[in-house]
C-alpha cells in the first residue's frame, strides 16, 4: 500500500477501535469471552505543542539547550541501545524508512517516500527519496539492506526479536527495498519506525566499525557534531536535510543533569531552553509562572518497581501480589506527583491497546497480610530496592514504599546507585531483589512493550524480571500474526489480565507530562512515544 493510504488506515484503525470500546462496553461482552477492552488514552488530542506551525511563521536560526534527565547516551548504534537517551537523541540523527507521524499515533514516509504490501502480506515494496548522508554520499538502498539485515541477523541486534519474521531484504535498484516476510506480522509497519531500524553508511561503517558511532553519520534533520561524554552532545543543523526548510533551529545541545536541582538551576539561570523530568512539586509554580510553558501531556510511559522472580520469597506469586496490594500507589501520586498521575493497572502504558477495564492494585493492607501468610514470608522478609541517584520523586517514593511493606513484614533496605552501577546490575547481572524503573513506547502499536516487558524470550528476559509464563508467551506469538485488529485486541486483554496476576512488578503509575520550556521555544512537544520532533522547533526571539 502506498503511504498516503496507510495513514489513512491506521487512523481508521484508532477510530474504529474507540468505537468498537463503546459498544462493548455497552453489550458487556465481546465474542461471548465477556471481556470490554479498554480506552484510548493516546490520541493526537494529547499531543501538545506550544505553538503550531499553523499559527505562526516559524523562524530560523539559533541554537536550544535541552536536558538529558537519565544518564549520558550509552551508545550510538541503532540495533544496541534500550536507553531513552541514546533512543531519542539518535532519532534527530538517523532515518527510518517510516517515522511516527506527528499526531504520535500515525505513522508516515521517511526514508520511503511510498511503499505498497502485497495481497498476502508478506511482501513490502519501497521506493526511496533522494537523500543524502550527512557525509555528502547518496543514501540508496544497499544501505537500507545492509541495516536492516544488522538489526535482523546480527548475534548482539537487541532488537531482532521484533523483526523475526523477516526472510530477505533486497535492493533490486538503487531506489527499491523489497522486504519479504515469512509470515504475515500485524506490527510490521510500525516496527520500522523503530530507531533500531535506522539507516547508516554501508560504506562508512565498513570502513571505520564501531568508530563510526563515536562520530554517527545519518541522513537525519541534524548532523553529530561533538560528545563531550558524561556532559554535552552537540548537533548541528543538516543543510541538505530532504524536507525542504526543516530543520529551523542551527544547533541542539544536550546537557547531562542527571541531578534535578542541578536541571532547574540552569533552566532558572537560562543555560537551558528546555528541562525534561522537572520535579513534580515544582510543577504548579512553573505553570504560573508567564515566562514559560509546562507540557503535561502524558507520553505512553509506566514507572513501576521491577521484581526479579527468581530471588527468595519473590519467587512467590503471593507474595508479589502481596506487595502490590500493600503499596498505597493514590498516596504516592498525591503526595510525591502532586497529582500529575494514575494508578498503573497494566504493563501497557496509556496507549493503543491498553485494557483500562482491569482493576489492577488498588490499596489493600489486610488483602496483603492475608496473602502473605499463606507464603514463607509470613514471619517477615528482607529486601533491597534500587534507585537511581539524583531523583527526589525516586527517594521520596522508595521511603513510602519502603514503609508501606513495613506493615505486611518486610523490611526493605533502599540502595541509591550511579545510573551506570545501577543499569549493570539489572540489565546484565540480575543481581537485584527490586529496582525502580520505567518505559516507554518507540512505536505506535502494543507489541513492542510486550515483547519487551512480559515475553520471556523478547530479548530482555522480561525487562529484567526473569518472568516467565508459557501461556503469555503464546499469546504474545499469536497477537503479531493476527491481522484482525479487534482479535488483536481481545488477545492483548487477555495478557495484561494474566501478568497481572502474575504481578512480576510493582505497579505504580501513569504519569503525566513534566518537560518545561522558555516561552520563546516555539512548537516544540513530546510525542506519546516520548521523542522529539525537534526539526520542526524554532525560537521567536532570534
Amino acid at each position: 500500500m502506498s503511504a498516503a493510504p496507510m495513514d489513512q488506515r491506521s487512523a481508521q484503525q484508532w477510530a474504529e477501535w474507540r468505537q468498537s470500546r463503546r459498544h462493548l462496553l455497552k453489550m458487556g461482552a465481546f465474542g461471548g469471552m465477556g471481556i470490554a477492552l479498554g480506552s484510548v488514552a493516546v490520541t493526537s488530542g494529547t499531543f501538545v505543542r506550544s505553538t503550531s506551525a499553523q499559527e505562526a511563521e516559524p523562524t530560523l536560526g539559533g541554537s536550544i539547550a535541552m536536558s538529558l534527565a537519565d544518564d549520558d547516551v550509552q551508545n550510538f548504534d541503532p540495533i544496541i541501545p534500550t536507553d531513552n537517551m541514546s533512543i531519542w537523541t539518535m532519532l534527530l540523527i538517523y532515518d527510518q524508512l517510516i517515522r511516527v507521524g506527528a499526531d504520535g499515533t500515525s505513522l508516515e514516509p521517511g526514508l520511503a517516500e511510498s511503499w505498497t504490501k502485497s495481497d498476502d502480506g508478506l511482501v513490502y515494496t519501497f521506493t526511496l527519496r533522494d537523500a543524502t548522508f550527512h557525509d555528502g554520499t547518496a543514501c540508496t538502498s544497499a544501505d537500507v539492506v545492509y541495516c536492516i539485515n544488522r538489526l535482523v541477523m546480527l548475534e548482539e541486534s537487541g532488537w531482532s526479536f521484533l523483526f523475526s519474521a523477516v526472510s530477505t531484504v533486497e535492493g533490486p535498484d538503487p531506489k527499491t527495498v523489497v522486504i519479504t516476510l515469512s509470515t504475515p506480522w500485524a506490527p510490521f509497519e510500525a516496527d520500522l519506525a523503530l530507531f533500531g531500524a535506522s539507516i547508516i553508511p554501508k560504506a562508512a561503517h565498513e570502513a571505520q566499525g564501531e568508530a563510526l558511532f563515536q562520530a554517527p553519520v545519518g541522513s537525519g534533520p541534524f548532523v553529530f557534531g561533538s560528545w563531550d561524554k558524561g556532559a554535552s552532545i552537540t548537533l548541528t543543523k543538516n543543510a541538505s536535510y530532504w524536507d525542504a526548510g526543516k530543520p529551523y533551529l542551527d544547533e541542539l545541545r544536550f546537557d547531562v543533569l542527571t541531578d534535578a536541582n542541578a536541571r532547574m538551576l540552569q533552566f532558572q539561570a537560562g543555560d537551558l531552553d528546555i528541562v525534561t523530568s522537572a520535579p513534580f512539586s515544582q510543577l504548579e509554580s512553573l505553570k504560573a509562572n508567564p515566562d514559560v510553558t509546562v507540557y503535561e501531556a502524558a507520553v505512553a510511559r509506566i514507572d513501576y518497581i521491577a521484581i526479579n522472580v527468581t530471588r527468595a520469597p519473590l519467587d512467590d506469586v503471593k507474595v508479589r501480589q502481596a506487595i502490590n496490594y500493600a503499596v498505597n500507589k493514590d498516596a504516592i501520586i498525591q503526595n510525591v506527583l502532586f497529582g500529575a498521575g494514575q494508578m498503573a493497572n497494566t504493563y501497557l502504558p496509556l496507549m493503543y491497546g491498553h485494557d483500562d477495564t482491569i482493576a489492577g492494585y488498588p490499596f489493600n493492607v489486610d488483602t496483603a497480610k492475608a496473602l502473605i501468610a499463606e507464603t514463607a514470608a509470613a514471619g517477615g522478609f528482607e529486601l533491597e530496592l534500587m534507585i537511581g541517584s539524583g531523583s527526589p520523586t525516586a527517594s521520596q517514593i522508595a521511603q513510602l514504599v519502603a514503609a508501606d511493606l513495613s506493615q505486611i513484614g518486610g523490611t526493605v533496605t533502599v540502595t541509591e546507585l550511579e545510573a551506570g552501577i545501577h543499569r549493570e546490575r539489572l540489565t546484565v547481572t540480575q543481581d537485584y531483589d527490586m529496582s525502580m524503573s520505567y518505559y516507554t513506547t518507540d512505536i505506535i502499536d502494543p507489541d513492542e512493550l510486550t515483547n519487551f516487558a512480559v515475553q520471556s524470550d523478547g530479548g530482555t528476559s522480561a525487562v529484567w524480571t526473569l518472568y516467565k509464563n508459557e501461556q503469555v508467551d503464546a499469546w504474545v506469538r499469536e497477537a503479531q500474526t493476527e491481522l484482525d485488529p479487534e482479535k488483536r485486541l481481545v488477545i492483548y486483554s487477555n495478557i495484561q489480565k494474566q501478568v497481572a496476576d502474575d504481578a512480576h512488578f510493582l505497579y505504580l503509575y501513569y504519569p503525566t507530562g513534566n518537560t518545561v520550556s522558555q516561552n520563546y521555544v516555539k512548537n516544540f512537544g513530546i510525542l506519546p512515544t516520548g521523542n522529539y520532533r525537534l526539526w520542526e522547533t524554532w525560537r521567536d526571539d532570534v
